[in-house]
Parts: C-alpha cells; sequence; structure tokens
C-alpha cells in the first residue's frame, strides 16, 4: 500500500518490467490502481494521501506511457457524512481526471461536475484534497453538519433547490441541463400560471440566460445544445396546453442552407435556438435554390429568412435572393451567416440590387446573435433603429468601396521563373488506385485535436481551469468512446481512391496526359492567380510541356467515411439529442480530414517526398476555387465508381464529410489566397 508518489511508481515499475520487459505483453494490458487512503482521520500520516495519489497517477501516466491507471474514489471520504463524500469524492474525481486517470470506480448518481459545484464547497474540498491549510478537514466536516444530508448531498445535485419556487426549479433545470423530471415541473407551475406565461416568463428567461453564459464564454456550444435538449421537451410538453392560443410564437422564420451547399450543422444549430426560444422554424434543409425559399416564406408569411452557407463559392446565392426579392416586390428581412463571410459581406449584400433593401440585410456570427437580430426585428420600434443603423455603415462601406483603389487587374506576370523546376520524383504506378477500406484505428494519429475541440467542438474561447476541465471531463473520454465505436461498429466507413498522372504547366493551366501516351492531353486545370502580390499559380510549381508532352507529375486524391455518419446525425437530429449530433458531426469531419492526411502521407511517401514537401490543395480555397474542377478530378479517379462519392449540380461532394484534392510535389509550392476580395464582394 504505496503512500508517496515515487512509492507508487517505483511498485508500478517493478510490475511493468517484470510483465512487460521479461513477458513481452504489451504495456496497454497493464492497469494500475493508484490506490488512495480516507482524509477522514485527520492523521498527519494521511493528510497529504490525496496529493500523492493525484501526483502518482501522474508519474505513472508520464514514466509508463501507454499503461492505464484506475482509481476507487470514494477511498478518499470514507467517514465523512454522505453530503461531505459526495462532493468531495466529485473533486478528487476531477483532480484525479486532469493528472490522467483511465478509469475510476465511483457512483455516477454521486458525481457532480466539477465546474457545477458551488464555490463555497468546492473552496472547502480542494483545500481538503489538496492540503492547503491545516484546518481544512475541520471546515469541512463543520460546513456540512450544519448544512444537514438532504442539502449537501451534491454541489448542484438533482434536489438543491428541491424547496424552492417551481419556476426556479425549471430554470435552474435548463441551466443546469437536467432532462429527468422537467414534465412534472411544468405541470406543478401550471397550477396557477397559463401556458403562454410558463412559456414567455419561466422557459424563454431560462434560456435567454443560457445564451448570456454562452456569450460570456461560460459555457461551451455542446452545453447550450444539451440544455436546449431540455427546453425542447419542456416546450413539447406544454404544446398541449398551447395549441391554437394566440401570442404563443414570437414569430415565423423560414430558414435554409443555400443552394449548392451541403453544409447545414450551422443551420441546424440556429434551427435549435430560435425554436427553443419561442420563434417557429421551417427548416428547408440544404441546397435549397433561392425561388424555393421565397415560395415558402410567402406561405407561411415568414417574418424573416435565415441563410446559411459555408463556402465563399455559395454565399453568392445571398445576394441573389435579395435581388429576387426586389424584383418580386417582397419585403422578408435576411439574416445571413456562415464561415464563408463576414459582417462587411452583409453590408455589401444589403446593396445588391443597387440601392439599399429596406427590409435589411444582417449577418450574426452565431446562433445568439442571430436571435438577438430576431428578437430586435420583432420590436417595432428598435426594429427602426436597427435597420437605420445597418443601413449608415452599408453606405459607408458603399462608399469606401467605390473611392478605394481597385484590385490589380492581372497583369501576365507569372512567378514560374522565381519559383523555378524541380526533381520530378518517380511514381510508384500512373493513373489510380482504390483503397477500398481503411482501419478506423489508423485514422487516429492524424486527428487534428486541436481543430477538433477548439473548431468543431465549439471550445475556441475557453481558457485556463475551465479549459483543463472541459477537456478533461468532456472532450477527451467523448474522443475515446466515438473512437472506441468506430473501431467495433459502421461508425464511419472510411474509402480513398486516389492517383498520378503525368502533367505539364502552361500559363495558369495544369495540363493532363493520357499515362498510356504521355503526348495526348486528357484534362485540363484552370487555376487562379494572384493579381498583386508574387502573382502565384499553382500551375507555376510544374514543368513546362516537354515536346509536346507530359514534363511532370501530378497526384489527385478523393476521400470519403461514407454517409453512416449522416444518416446517424440526422437521426439524432430528428430525437432531439442535439448535442450528441453535435459533437458526432465534428467528429466525424475530423476524421474526414484525418483521412485526407493518412492518404496524403500515403502519396508523399510514396513519392519519396521529404516532411514539408508535397502539399495538399483543395478545391473551393484560394488557390483553386473553382469547384467545377471536381468533374475533371471525378472521371480521372472514376470516383463514384470507386467509393460511391458523388457530385451535386453546384460540384458539391456527397457525402458532406469527403474531401478532394490535387498534391503538388515541388519543395517551393506555398499555400496562397488568389483573389479573396472579388469572391467575398456581391455581384
Amino acid at each position: 500500500m504505496a503512500k508517496t508518489a515515487p512509492r507508487k511508481l517505483e511498485v508500478a515499475q517493478r510490475i511493468h518490467d517484470i510483465v512487460v520487459n521479461e513477458y513481452g505483453l504489451p504495456a496497454g494490458a497493464l492497469i494500475f490502481d493508484d490506490l488512495t487512503f480516507t482524509l477522514a482521520t485527520g492523521d498527519a500520516e494521511y493528510i497529504d494521501s490525496a496529493v500523492e495519489t493525484i501526483e502518482g497517477i501522474r508519474l505513472i501516466k508520464r514514466e509508463l506511457p501507454g499503461t492505464l491507471t484506475s482509481l476507487g474514489v470514494s477511498n478518499v471520504s470514507f467517514g465523512l457524512t454522505p453530503a461531505a463524500r459526495h462532493v468531495l469524492n466529485s473533486v478528487m474525481l476531477h483532480h484525479c481526471v486532469q493528472a490522467g486517470l483511465d478509469m475510476a470506480i465511483v457512483n455516477p448518481a454521486e458525481i457532480t461536475p466539477y465546474a457545477e459545484i458551488n464555490d463555497e464547497e468546492r473552496t472547502l474540498c480542494d483545500d481538503l484534497v489538496l492540503n492547503r491549510r491545516p484546518d481544512a478537514l475541520q471546515r469541512v466536516i463543520e460546513y456540512f453538519e450544519s448544512k444537514g444530508t438532504a442539502k449537501g448531498a451534491a454541489a448542484a445535485p438533482l434536489d438543491d433547490d428541491a424547496d424552492a419556487p417551481v419556476e426556479l426549479r425549471i430554470h435552474n433545470a435548463i441551466l443546469r441541463r437536467r432532462k429527468d423530471g422537467i414534465e412534472a415541473k411544468i405541470d406543478e407551475a401550471l397550477e396557477r400560471r397559463g401556458p403562454v406565461d410558463v412559456l414567455n416568463n419561466v422557459l424563454l428567461p431560462a434560456m435567454k440566460e443560457v445564451g448570456d453564459k454562452f456569450g460570456a464564454g461560460e459555457l461551451i456550444l455542446p452545453f447550450v445544445l444539451q440544455s436546449a435538449e431540455v427546453m425542447k421537451k419542456a416546450v413539447g410538453h406544454l404544446e398541449q396546453f398551447l395549441e391554437r392560443k394566440e401570442g404563443v410564437s414570437k414569430g415565423t422564420i423560414v430558414l435554409a442552407t443555400v443552394f449548392g451547399d451541403v453544409h447545414d450543422i450551422g443551420k441546424n444549430l440556429v434551427g435549435t435556438i430560435l425554436s427553443n426560444n419561442g420563434y417557429t422554424v421551417h427548416d428547408l434543409g440544404k441546397q435549397v435554390p433561392v425561388g424555393t425559399i421565397l415560395d415558402k416564406a410567402v406561405e407561411v408569411d415568414a417574418d424573416a429568412i435565415g441563410l446559411s452557407a459555408l463556402l465563399v463559392s455559395t454565399s453568392k446565392q445571398m445576394p441573389a435572393l435579395v435581388k429576387e426579392q426586389v424584383s418580386r416586390g417582397l419585403t422578408y428581412p435576411v439574416v445571413i451567416g456562415g464561415a464563408a463571410i463576414n459582417r462587411d459581406f452583409g453590408r455589401r449584400t444589403a446593396f445588391a440590387p443597387d440601392r439599399f433593401f429596406d427590409p435589411g440585410v444582417f449577418y450574426a456570427k452565431d446562433a445568439f446573435e442571430g436571435l438577438d437580430l430576431l428578437d430586435t426585428l420583432g420590436d417595432e420600434a428598435a426594429r427602426a433603429a436597427l435597420v437605420k443603423r445597418v443601413k449608415r455603415e452599408s453606405e459607408a462601406l458603399r462608399l469606401k468601396d467605390s473611392t478605394a483603389s481597385a484590385v490589380p487587374a492581372a497583369d501576365g506576370r507569372t512567378a514560374r521563373g522565381e519559383v523555378g523546376t524541380a526533381e520530378v520524383p518517380a511514381a510508384p504506378f500512373l493513373g489510380s488506385r482504390l483503397i477500398s477500406a481503411v482501419d478506423p484505428r489508423e485514422l487516429w494519429p492524424h486527428f487534428d485535436l486541436r481543430s477538433l475541440f477548439r473548431l468543431s467542438w465549439g471550445a475556441a474561447n475557453t481558457k485556463g481551469e475551465a479549459w483543463e476541465r472541459v477537456l478533461a471531463e468532456e472532450f477527451e473520454p467523448r474522443l475515446k468512446r466515438y473512437q472506441a465505436t468506430a473501431s467495433r461498429e459502421t461508425l464511419i466507413e472510411p474509402r480513398a481512391v486516389y492517383g498520378y498522372f503525368p502533367a505539364a504547366g502552361s500559363g495558369d493551366d495544369v495540363i493532363v496526359y493520357d499515362p498510356q501516351d504521355l503526348r495526348r492531353e486528357i484534362a485540363r486545370f484552370a487555376f487562379a492567380r494572384q493579381a498583386g502580390g508574387q502573382h502565384l499559380c499553382l500551375a507555376d510549381y510544374l514543368r513546362e510541356p516537354k515536346d509536346g508532352g507530359a514534363s511532370d507529375l501530378i497526384a489527385l486524391q478523393v476521400v470519403t467515411v461514407g454517409d453512416a455518419p449522416s444518416r446517424r446525425i440526422d437521426a439524432l437530429q430528428k430525437q432531439n439529442d442535439y448535442s450528441e449530433a453535435y459533437y458526432l458531426h465534428g467528429f466525424c469531419v475530423q476524421s474526414a480530414e484525418a483521412l485526407a492526411e493518412h492518404t496524403h502521407r500515403r502519396i508523399r511517401t510514396e513519392l519519396g517526398l521529404p516532411d514539408g514537401r508535397g502539399k495538399r490543395y483543395s478545391w473551393g480555397y484560394g488557390a483553386c476555387p473553382d469547384l467545377a474542377q471536381h468533374e475533371i478530378v471525378w472521371r480521372l479517379l472514376d470516383v463514384e465508381n470507386a467509393i460511391g462519392a458523388s457530385l451535386t449540380s453546384a460540384y458539391q461532394i456527397m457525402p458532406e464529410q469527403s474531401t478532394a484534392a490535387i498534391v503538388i510535389h515541388h519543395p517551393r509550392a506555398a499555400y496562397f489566397n488568389a483573389a479573396a476580395v472579388r469572391e467575398l464582394t456581391p455581384a
């Protein structure tokens, strides 16, 4: 029973040497129980036992990589009252997980997330676990004795507000993401309040606080969605009492991802937030033509239209919708958002018909700004002020655009001479090759965890202890769960097709030749060139044609994780399991990116390229913005027959979690943006 961290490591190392070094078992076959002792005795010999346990876990994980750790957490509180034990166990578990604990023996009903323990109780138990003050044990005992067993059972337990008014209990249930029992609370509230009153003055203010906490960086987006799930359940129960009653809906919104765009996770989030804040939302889905959106707005007498786009190329549908409104004499305010656009794009779109669109075009950076905009549009006085401000800003930008220097026109200059030629690597084969199946476990080393956690899973602005907490308690366990699921069942279906083709660069074009006849042109990519700067173009990185034929080499790749993710995500969305759908979408997107990197590395290895050489470019980005060129790739690699991925009429790839790219071997190849200003200006 090792008491100190160094002794715990020493024992673990002895076991590790025997099992791994002597008998050849893998390190992952070992699970070390780090052991802890109770802090309830006050014995000086054990006062540091929790700290030593935490440090012991950290040492074992650092010094014996691959091994796992386990702990019977509740030993730390043995001898204390149930109220104190629940909180102390929760605090101890948090610190052990931060140190690297892999598995814990706990009663999950008696564990409270560290972030939800109130400040006073958290500080008291931190002081005891970390031995930060000599009277820590006495303070914990006195505090929980004064609180009593029922109320002190946990820092934020299911019944910590049991004696509070039902309105507060409903509010807390939404804020703390607790579905269980919400219907009974709604029924209790209806005994003395009308259903519209409960919706407008109990439920909606709770979601408003959730939004405020998200805006302040106190909640990450998945937690917001969990609150929305509780809200959805509450409203679903309340709806039976709301039917045919006036004033229930705050407004009617038509929502869509624009034509040509197959990405809808952002739009789905907006729909969730709006519907759970009192709006009637008609979600038309993705790839929706302008005419269909406007016809629906007329049909339902919409109060506003919401549009989403991920890509610059598809965002051009937004000014098209404004122009079409003018031609039809329609006057629906338009709220726009998406990764492809910014606030200035919205201001320019407001002038798409060459005069300001009086109902207004409003940019929202996220779902909650969109909610605020719609709330403002629903208030006549506030709406007038908002439209006036947006018009003033749009006019100022229009004036700035008209007086600013124009984007320099292409002047015929190239970077070819400056870039120079490079030795052409030998391809292992010419033409295409199918990778019919990839073991998902091969993808995990290629995950970009920063992109997954910070961007796809919504923790971009989470810092310090809050970041460490969400990483240890939410993100890392969830990632391991998804990876384990993907390893044993069909969560993703990784497939890839790639190939090498003889090629040459001519002007702005990359010419592709027949692998069987190096003089016969079979395809041509026309790439964008920088109008200023270094005048870069992808064609510059390839040698010019030699004797009228191929002189260089390109590689092409297309990867997909199949349509199983989309089916599962759609099912979760229909079940109102918003947070799970959001997390799973991010995981599957990152899986596709990891598969692209996995395939890219295979290409670089086969070509014998060193690290840093052989950049991968995807269509829709600055160096190769023309998505129509996907058709060329699909023909050369026979993509649809090979891996089942297809193209929409706007050249988007289906299934959504798929990517295509060209690989340029030249050592000086760089990433660049060819014409960002023009792309972001509505035409």
